[in-house]
């Protein structure tokens, strides 16, 4: 039999890629395939390079990182950054031929695939022609979500252990909004004060978060919505705590720093409170495998 390479390019945010990266490592070590090659974009959407969020994967893996510059040509030639307006055409025009290149031996995916497709699809690895498997996806397609081969950036995780050690026991709260329609509707954010309330309750706190106790638990607060946090650290500033400082973006490696540290601290949470719909607290959870309650409105 052919032996076989797997190409993987994972799409999406830091949450998405690691979804697909779980899926093809899956699907790769029920087919057998050992050699595998990892494209890793550094874009708008996830503007950091691989090494910056991860350290291992669970086989040895060949990393290209892929760098496309992350301004449009309009805003290069406004900048009079003509030699950055070849590099991206040129290196757009490789990816483009690369990508014709490659939907020959594609495999196509989609997600959440039931069992029996699951089957095909590995048959398909197995059978297809030639000496490449290829898959472009950023969801989970194939097997259950397995992050334990996966490591993280060194530095990151250091920063995260040095915040287990300072806070203690912690709960955590991801409370994703702005573009994410379905979480805003389905969990709304008074859900969220409204279990506060409730954890502080129970915890022996106030409304407004006094308490004798200078060792009670912390609820640990991510979100995308800076005035949410504001007011939280307002109402309740012996319960709520959170490392945001300012505003950072994903499309800068900082900004997905940030994202995985965060990750990283809701996962080493022991109740983690989630938004319906957010890939971010599937992946904390996978990580830490602790409890998660994702905070639905009852429908009326």
């Amino acid at each position: 039999m052919l032996r076989k390479t797997m190409i993987i390019e994972p799409g999406g945010g830091l949450g998405n890629r690691l979804l697909t990266i779980s899926s093809a490592y899956n699907l790769a070590k029920d087919c057998g395939i050992t050699d595998i090659i990892l494209l890793w974009r550094n874009n708008n959407e996830c503007g950091c390079d691989f090494e910056d969020v991860l350290a291992g994967l669970p086989v040895p893996t060949k990393v290209k990182t892929l760098h496309f510059g992350k301004q449009s040509y309009k805003q290069l030639v406004k900048k009079g950054r003509f030699l950055g307006v070849f590099y991206k055409f040129f290196q757009m025009w490789f990816y483009k031929l690369f990508r014709a290149w490659s939907s020959r031996f594609q495999l196509l995916t989609y997600q959440d695939m039931p069992k029996e497709e699951q089957k095909s699809l590995k048959d398909k690895a197995l059978g297809g022609k030639g000496k490449y498997v290829y898959i472009e996806a950023y969801y989970q397609f194939y097997g259950d979500l397995n992050l334990s081969g996966i490591s993280f950036n060194k530095d990151v995780m250091e920063r995260f252990e040095s915040f287990k050690d300072r806070t203690g026991a912690y709960d955590a709260m991801h409370i994703r909004r702005t573009d994410n329609s379905a979480a805003i509707e389905k969990s709304p954010t008074q859900l969220f004060y409204d279990k506060i309330d409730e954890v502080a309750k129970a915890d022996g706190c106030t409304g407004n978060g006094e308490d004798s106790s200078a060792n009670r638990k912390k609820i640990y607060i991510a979100t995308d919505d800076k005035g949410i946090l504001e007011d939280l650290r307002s109402r309740y500033p012996n319960i709520i705590c959170s490392e945001a400082r300012e505003e950072v973006s994903r499309t800068s490696a900082e900004g997905m720093v940030f994202a995985l540290y965060e990750m990283l601290i809701l996962s080493g949470a022991e109740v983690l409170y989630a938004s319906y719909g957010s890939t971010f607290t599937v992946i904390a959870n996978a990580i830490g495998g602790n409890r998660m309650e994702t905070l639905i409105r009852r429908e009326q």
